[in-house]
This record gives structure tokens, C-alpha cells and sequence, in this order.
């Protein structure tokens, strides 16, 4: 996986399963935390009142970002919900199988 467009392609990939298990609230305050959004983003994904709505635009910003900022984000995954980063991991490995 390289760059943005496979960051890109692969959040794609488990962005169903990440709408729909993901814990925005749990999730969100640790990536604030560690720095990778913008002030514009932050209101833009808490905007929406709906969770599933919030984490779709949070995941729209993350495949726009660098590998730097996902792998900030799959960090954040492992404190929270470690079962959606080995979702992401074996999709991963799923899509390196497939090339």
C-alpha cells in the first residue's frame, strides 16, 4: 500500500464495517489529541448529529491524508476498538494478494 491512493483504496474497502462499528465518540477525542485534523475538519465531522454520518466524513478527511496520519489513526484503533484495525490489517493483506 502506497501513498494516498492505497491508504484511499483500502480505508474503501472496510469503510462499511468501520460506518457501521466504529465508536466515533470514543474514537474521535484520541485523534484530536494527537493532532492530524484540522479545526475546519473537527466541525465538519461534528456537524452531523448521526455517528454513522460523523464517521463517514471522518473517514473522507483520512483518505485524503499521508501514511503518516494512518497510521496515527490505526494507533488510535488499537487503544479503542482493536478488532476494526485487524479488520484493516488482513484487508490489507487480502489486497496485497490480489495485486
Amino acid at each position: 500500500m502506497a501513498g494516498h491512493g492505497g491508504i484511499a483504496r483500502l480505508l474503501e474497502r472496510v469503510r462499511p464495517k468501520l460506518v457501521q462499528e466504529l465508536d466515533i465518540n470514543k474514537v474521535f477525542p484520541r485523534l484530536l489529541r494527537r493532532g492530524i485534523l484540522t479545526v475546519s475538519e473537527e466541525k465538519q465531522i461534528l456537524g452531523p448529529a448521526d455517528p454513522k454520518t460523523r464517521t463517514e466524513t471522518l473517514l473522507d478527511f483520512l483518505c485524503q491524508k499521508d501514511r503518516n496520519v494512518f497510521a496515527d489513526f490505526c494507533k488510535t484503533l488499537e487503544e479503542c476498538p482493536p478488532q476494526l484495525l485487524t479488520c484493516i490489517v488482513l484487508e490489507s493483506q487480502q489486497g496485497k494478494s490480489n495485486i
